[in-house]
């Protein structure tokens, strides 16, 4: 009997802690419960303050800091557009000073004899293209050269450039020999449309200086008695346009092709 009863007891008081720590157990997961509700209604009321907060300074403040910041952009954007006005203007006034400080001035009149004995001058090309080169008839081998290349320039020209006439021609430094009838008969090797011109030497050496080309004569070549010897001169040839305007020249070291390239594109650039 007395057995039975401890057992009993003994079940009883594991029973009780039993139901002891359900109870500890629900009270803490409800403490922990309460502390998150609590946490969170916290963090809503602090948003709600600062959103409070926020809206009570951009009443006060938020107009006139929206409206400074679209002045300020307003004047930052008018002041940059002024500075880039203001640069463009200057970078055209310093391109137009470059074009005319310290350029020389190239090509002008001349008045010549061709090889039909008529006289002519600059002015009776106005309209036309012209290849310009001062050379001679007696040249072992630059002339040649140079001649054959403006020949295959022209011939270029004519098949890219039906609309446009331009005219090759042959400026002789060496008065003495190159007769109108040599010069005539020594640019049938080049081309059909050579013009050839001679003149005295103080025309041509007028016509040399307006193009700024270096050409010697020695004094063989004004001694009537002598006839060999050779006429040191530039090498190039020259382009100049319908109203008679130096446009460029081309050295040795330019090929037909290159001539030809640089022509077109100067055409194409001032839509001719």
């Amino acid at each position: 009997m007395e057995d039975r009863d401890k057992e009993e007891e003994e079940e009883m008081k594991k029973l009780i802690e039993r139901s002891a720590s359900k109870l500890k157990l629900q009270s803490s997961n409800e403490d922990l419960k309460s502390k998150e509700r609590k946490s969170a209604t916290s963090k809503i009321a602090n948003r709600d303050r600062l959103t409070r907060a926020a809206t009570l300074a951009f009443q006060r403040f938020g107009w006139k800091s929206a409206s400074a910041f679209v002045a300020s952009s307003a004047l930052l954007y008018g002041f940059f557009q002024y500075e880039k006005q203001k640069l463009a203007e200057e970078k055209a006034v310093a391109a137009q000073k470059d074009q005319g400080a310290g350029k020389p001035k190239i090509g002008g009149p001349f008045s010549l004899v061709d090889t039909e004995g008529n006289a002519v001058t600059d002015m009776d090309f106005r309209g036309k293209f012209m290849l310009l080169y001062f050379g001679y008839t007696f040249c072992p081998d630059v002339c040649p050269e140079e001649l054959d290349k403006m020949a295959k320039v022209v011939d270029n020209l004519k098949r890219l450039r039906k609309d446009q006439t331009i005219v090759p021609i042959f400026i002789s430094c060496d008065p003495k020999r190159d007769s109108i009838e040599s010069i005539k008969e020594y640019l049938k090797d080049f081309h059909p449309d050579f013009i050839g011109l001679t003149g005295t030497h103080s025309q041509i050496k007028r016509a040399a200086k307006a193009y700024r080309l270096y050409y010697s004569a020695p004094p063989l070549a004004l001694d009537d008695d002598d006839s060999d010897y050779l006429v040191d001169h530039s090498i190039f040839f020259y382009l100049v346009d319908p109203a008679g305007k130096y446009i460029a020249h081309f050295g040795k070291q330019e090929t037909s092709d290159s001539v030809t390239s640089k022509i077109l594109d100067y055409l194409a650039e001032r839509g001719i």
